[in-house]
């Protein structure tokens, strides 16, 4: 490298922003037609960097000649003139409309480039490209395009103009490379989709729904390979379409659900998906909540898609409580919290004329397993009167666990909470406090009557007003001597003998040097 590149390169680091334009003007230089392939490869990726930390103001006075170097780079694929192009629609998404059909051309070579080369980077920066660009015109382009793959089986020989114009599109041997990147080119342009914006109605995106879902539906019909992109693309679609998808959401659970015949860790991801962006009851999945479980045709801890698996049953079981049969629900518990081998091998034979093939492993076996933890803490949130809570099993099983995940610390908390103790019936506060003052009162009167002298008073030391007429306390006399009972009580006066009030004397024990309060009071005697 020479020395004056050395200095672009420098000056495209920590060069100063009053010098952006020469820094531009001198990287211009090393994409001239006079330049070595290296030295223009040198020279885009010096003006992306330009383009990303440059000011807008200095933008703005170099724009016309940087979009005139997309001719340039149309002729054939560079990957930094095409990451270039990416930074320029990127901060200037003008200059795409400006310049659309060279633009557009050079998407198609950067999408031919990734499907030959089968470099991730080159793919993912076609998708983007293309996502930059997206319009009502050509997603429909890309629909037709992946129709046509995905429907024609022998050599693709005539292209038409409503296809993409790609040179690898009739090579077979480039065919499911090409599919499967149109589906990462159709999951990433639907994450792009500008918004309805009512000031421009010209840029809006709309494209019919039924033919998006249709051709992601002959991909998920289609080899490994191609399903996992179908796959990708319809959860960018339930992302991005978002509530204007719903009315055909049914449709779209119904064809995942054929497809469990085969299960696999794309689709099991799919439906955990859909279930928490739309929840279990909205997108029908709690419908097929026992078709899901009879699917899985071993231990769950054993699968590949193990953690999809309990995503999506925790989700249906927490948010579809009153929705399904609690025999469903029993049953799925059951075989999460099989005891032993011994009960299982017992439910086995009772179920084995039933669609059950083979129950879960416990979750006792298995404490340190996250699947059982969250499906455990699942059914504690279980929100279902006719269901048991299986809270023993997850106090058995918190005791075991050493594992540190958040669905242990869950299962903790709910074990705690379901199996505090409980207070009820509790008094008012108010009622309670008189209560006891009344208590501690009827305490100090029987004190004081135990300790007052048992002999009796002299008459003198009653008072008139000590003599009370006595209050009738007696139980309600017998039919044969009440009217006699009742002269007799009549005639003798009951005299009340009042309690002389004791005088207490308050000793003091004092310390030595301390006056007590009469030598105090001594010391202000007048006399």
């Amino acid at each position: 490298m020479s020395i004056d590149i050395q200095k672009i390169v420098q000056a495209t680091l920590v060069g100063k922003p009053e010098h952006d334009e020469q820094t531009f003007i001198d990287c211009l230089k090393l994409v001239g037609s006079n330049r070595s392939p290296k030295e223009k490869e040198l020279g885009f990726a010096l003006l992306s960097r330009m383009v990303i930390k440059t000011s807008p103001q200095s933008l703005r006075l170099v724009q016309t000649r940087l979009a005139n170097r997309f001719a340039q780079i149309s002729d054939h694929f560079q990957f930094s003139g095409a990451l270039f192009v990416r930074e320029v629609l990127v901060r200037n998404p003008t200059a795409g409309d400006l310049h659309s059909v060279t633009v557009f051309k050079i998407i198609l070579n950067s999408i031919d480039a990734g499907v030959q080369s089968m470099d991730p980077t080159v793919r993912s920066l076609a998708a983007e490209l293309f996502g930059l660009r997206v319009s009502n015109q050509n997603l429909s382009l890309l629909l037709n395009t992946l129709d046509v793959l995905l429907t024609t089986k022998t050599k693709i020989k005539n292209v038409s103009n409503d296809v993409l114009q790609l040179s690898t599109l009739g090579v077979t041997s480039h065919r499911t490379s090409l599919t499967c990147l149109l589906f990462e080119v159709l999951a990433v342009s639907l994450g792009y989709a500008p918004r309805v914006d009512k000031s421009n109605v010209d840029k809006r995106l709309s494209v019919d729904r039924k033919d998006i879902i249709r051709v992601i539906e002959m991909g998920i019909r289609s080899q490994s390979t191609i399903r996992s992109a179908a796959f990708t693309a319809l959860r960018s679609l339930c992302l991005n379409a978002k509530y204007s998808l719903i009315p055909m959401i049914g449709r779209i659970v119904s064809t995942l659900i054929s497809e469990l015949e085969t299960p696999d860790v794309d689709l099991m991801k799919t439906l955990a998906f859909i279930a928490k962006t739309y929840g279990p009851i909205t997108s029908t999945i709690h419908k097929h909540f026992y078709v899901i479980f009879t699917a899985l045709k071993r231990p769950m801890h054993e699968l590949d898609y193990g953690s999809h698996v309990a995503d999506l049953l925790s989700t249906i079981i927490e948010s579809s409580a009153g929705l399904i049969k609690p025999e469903v629900f029993v049953t799925v518990q059951k075989a999460v919290c099989e005891v032993n081998r011994m009960e299982m091998t017992v439910l086995k034979w009772k179920m084995r004329f039933s669609s059950i093939f083979e129950a879960e492993i416990s979750a006792i076996m298995h404490p340190d397993e996250s699947m059982y933890l969250q499906l455990l803490a699942a059914f504690l949130a279980l929100n279902n009167e006719f269901v048991p809570s299986p809270l023993q099993i997850a106090r058995h099983v918190v005791a075991r666990t050493n594992s540190r995940c958040h669905h242990s610390h869950r299962l903790k908390a709910l074990s705690d909470v379901t199996s505090r103790p409980r207070t009820t019936d509790l008094a008012n506060v108010k009622t309670v406090k008189k209560t006891l003052i009344l208590q501690k009162e009827e305490t100090m009167i029987e004190v004081d009557s135990e300790e007052a002298p048992e002999s009796p008073e002299s008459p003198e030391d009653v008072d008139v007003e000590d003599v009370m007429e006595p209050e009738d306390v007696s139980p309600p006399p017998t039919p044969e001597v009440s009217r006699k009972k009742k002269s007799s009580e009549s005639s003798t006066p009951v005299v009340v003998k009042k309690k002389k009030k004791r005088d207490v004397v308050v000793a003091t024990n004092l310390l030595e040097g301390e006056a007590s309060v009469d030598d105090i009071l001594n010391l202000f005697d007048m006399s």
